[in-house]
């Protein structure tokens, strides 16, 4: 091999490994929350506020357009309300409304739901691999690093290239954020059941009924839970809104119990 290879491929690697790595932590998303990306949700604050309108979700952020802008009453609307990590954090759940009865989108609704209930074999065999690829995440960033370590002794170009092996190691850990794997042994086996979620709300505990769909580091979701918010503002009422997918945050709630099924 040419010397200049030898001098040129290493550093090329750690410049594409950069790349790699910022391009996938512009596009990493939270699978619970990508799910609800662009459909009309409404969203309850901490406080009890609530937020309404179609949502968009970033990697660092999310946007909720309003269906209706608020005026600022200066001859301007208000469009759009952006949450960062601090308001993200305020957050106590997001409903996304079961389309209406009766028409072809409740239907495939409901049908989507029955299939997460049934689960085939091959959601099943989809969901082992990812799992497994979870669990083993920490041996595969390690052995990035060591990879470029390996090359860094035997290059003398890599040995002037401070924490080249440390650097690789990270995007190693940014490749397996990519897909989730907060991997968890009960939650799997209580996916497409219906389950009995507990949640804190203003200090009291509450129980709220659905199917688990799915789980991140993050977040909870599930389905088909009917709509108990006596605080509802009259324009949401109105709607008349009988069940909704909803994402809580992990950090006020948690799945406390299965219901059995002869019991649904």
């Amino acid at each position: 091999m040419s010397p200049t290879v030898l001098i040129w491929a290493p550093i090329g690697l750690l410049f594409l490994s950069a790349i790699i790595g910022i391009v996938i932590e512009r596009h990493r998303k939270d699978a619970c929350l990508k799910s609800f990306n662009g459909d009309f949700v409404f969203i309850k604050m901490k406080d009890g506020q609530f937020i309404w309108g179609s949502l968009r979700v970033f990697p660092t952020c999310l946007e909720l357009t309003y269906d209706s802008p608020q005026s600022m009453g200066i001859g301007r609307s208000k469009a759009s309300y952006v949450f960062y990590d601090k308001k993200i954090a305020e957050i106590e759940r997001i409903y996304r409304p079961a389309p209406k009865v009766e028409s072809e989108a409740r239907a495939a609704w409901e049908e989507e739901i029955e299939d997460l209930r049934r689960r085939g074999l091959f959601e099943r065999l989809r969901r082992s691999i990812r799992n497994l690829y979870g669990m083993l995440k920490d041996a595969f960033s390690q052995s990035v690093g060591l990879v470029v370590g390996v090359v860094k002794q035997r290059s003398d170009t890599m040995k002037q290239v401070g924490g080249a092996d440390k650097h690789a190691t990270e995007l190693g850990q940014s490749l397996l954020k990519v897909l989730p794997h907060a991997y968890e042994p009960v939650f799997e086996c209580y996916r497409g059941s219906l389950v009995v979620l507990e949640s804190v709300s203003k200090g009291e505990l509450h129980e709220t009924v659905g199917v688990l769909d799915d789980y991140t580091v993050s977040n909870i979701l599930i389905r088909a839970v009917e709509v108990a918010e006596p605080a509802l503002p009259p324009a949401l009422v109105e709607r008349a809104f009988d069940l909704c997918d909803v994402i809580f945050p992990r950090s006020v709630a948690i799945v406390r119990h299965r219901i059995a099924e002869t019991q649904v």
